[in-house]
């Protein structure tokens, strides 16, 4: 599945390298894993529609739907991911 998500990603002409630097962007209350906070400002820097993860624990809490929604910033498993590229 890796290899069918970086054909996918490697094909998108908008890629943008950030380097995010503390102090982070606020995050939801919920967010316990210090590491996960680099990869929140990514997010924010890098104004990405998307953070895919399979750690669940760490997503934001649930919205409407079941989806997992922060600061206009969907998180979705590898296989949630492949399946939106595939649509």
């Amino acid at each position: 599945m890796a290899n069918r998500m970086m054909e996918i990603l490697l094909a998108t002409p908008n890629w943008e390298i950030v380097d995010p630097r503390p102090p982070y962007p606020p995050t939801w209350e919920s967010l316990a894993d210090i590491w996960d906070y680099p990869i929140w400002a990514a997010a924010v820097a890098g104004a990405a529609q998307y953070v895919v993860s399979d750690k669940k624990r760490d997503y934001p809490p649930a919205s409407a739907g079941n989806r997992h929604f922060y600061g206009g910033v969907e998180y979705l498993s590898g296989a949630d991911f492949v399946a939106l590229l595939s649509e």
